[in-house]
């Protein structure tokens, strides 16, 4: 058992990366995934929590506006912090959830389900069967967002190609951020 804990714990900056990586996928191809249950479109909404590596270190939480295009965002990111929490909309079809997830626990926080459709919300056990099955539909998501994250994570791709397309966003984020404040 605590082996188990030890090995989960050496791996837990994986999910911190997915978060950021998620972010990227957004800003920069338009948040759209392929996953098995068909095509996801992913946002980062409003709230995002950034911190350092060192539980002691600095930390940054961004509410309001668009916070992942503030300069405050690209400083945090410069600096060295990682997206610890972040909201997001998901959308699959005409189905929306609106979700926070955790960069540690990949714990889905603040979950917001579609409504049922038109004629069903009558019955109150048919309606809270619906909710529960959009809540798994949306953890199935995220779980097919982080295999599809750890696959590239895995392959020769995430060094040779995908780091530095995150490096390169993070430097035209910081171009922005000091354009925006007028340097």
């Amino acid at each position: 058992m605590a082996e188990d804990l030890a090995f989960a714990a050496e791996r837990s900056f994986l999910a911190t990366e997915l978060l950021t990586w998620l972010w990227f996928r957004c800003e920069v191809e338009g948040g759209e995934f392929d996953l098995d249950g068909g095509q996801v479109a992913l946002v980062v909404e409003d709230g995002l929590s950034l911190a350092s590596w060192d539980d002691d270190g600095p930390r940054a939480s961004l509410r309001g506006g668009t916070p992942t295009l503030r300069p405050e965002a690209a400083n945090a990111l410069g600096g060295g912090l990682v997206l610890r929490r972040a909201r997001f909309v998901a959308a699959r079809g005409d189905r929306e959830w609106h979700f926070a997830l955790d960069g540690d626990t990949l714990d889905l926080l603040g979950v917001k389900v579609p409504e049922p459709p038109e004629g069903e919300e009558d019955d109150a056990v048919d309606a809270l069967a619906e909710k529960l099955a959009a809540g798994e539909e949306l953890r199935g998501i995220v779980d097919a967002l982080y295999a599809q994250f750890l696959e590239l994570r895995l392959s020769k791709d995430w060094d040779a190609i995908e780091v530095p397309r995150l490096a390169d966003w993070v430097k035209a984020k910081l171009d922005r951020a000091w354009q925006t404040v007028g340097a």
